[in-house]
């Protein structure tokens, strides 16, 4: 399949940017959260988890610490190199199309990712979730939104769709049970994208 407009332009910013990503450390917040995942899953069992929008590998690097099995994804091969160097295991995919049989994997964590997917490409990349994640399995997922259903281009070319908080949980329900949800206002957008906030969401897949 060829590669969409929106895709070939992410994959060239971040084929520039990840190698430098990889140097910077975690936020406070993020950190907290991909820990706080990592205990979740040791305490119920789970042994593997795929990492959709591995990027430079932050998150996989503390997942593999916890003993979890880490499988990382994403469109930028420069960033699946920068994992791969760093130990992750991690492969070139589209988070629409993924490349792993039905319930290859006990749990789910993909975070700042899905929000640049164009048209119905958030729905497809959650039944892909719900398709490689077995039942009962867990996804957790972050996202920006906004109060108001809008789309953006940043000054990178990056494509942004902003779902409000019901919309997302409404997709979400598609493929499982929302376990927990928050939206928490970062203050990190400018003045022209006011009502901007940083979703997080826990599901069960079904």
């Amino acid at each position: 399949m060829a590669e969409s407009v929106v895709d070939a332009v992410h994959r060239a910013y971040y084929d520039e940017e990840l190698r430098a990503r990889a140097d910077r450390p975690l936020t406070e917040g993020r950190r907290r959260r991909v820990e706080e995942f990592a205990k979740l899953c040791r305490r119920e069992g789970v042994r593997s988890v795929v990492e959709v929008g591995c990027g430079a590998g932050r998150d996989g690097l503390v997942l593999v610490e916890a003993g979890l099995a880490y499988t990382g994804v994403d469109l930028s091969a420069v960033g699946v190199e920068v994992c791969r160097a760093a130990g992750l295991g991690a492969q070139v995919a589209s988070a629409t199309a993924l490349p792993f049989a039905a319930d290859s994997f006990d749990a789910a964590w993909t975070m700042s990712t899905l929000m640049h997917l164009d048209g119905d490409g958030m729905s497809l990349a959650l039944a892909e979730l719900g398709r490689v994640v077995r039942p009962g399995g867990v996804l957790e997922i972050g996202v920006w939104g906004r109060d108001e259903d809008s789309e953006w281009v940043d000054r990178h070319g990056r494509y942004f769709r902003h779902r409000p908080d019901d919309d997302l949980q409404r997709l979400l329900g598609e493929i499982g049970v929302v376990d927990a949800f928050e939206a928490t206002d970062f203050g990190l957008f400018g003045a022209g994208e006011e009502n901007v906030h940083y979703q997080w969401a826990r599901v069960r897949i079904a």
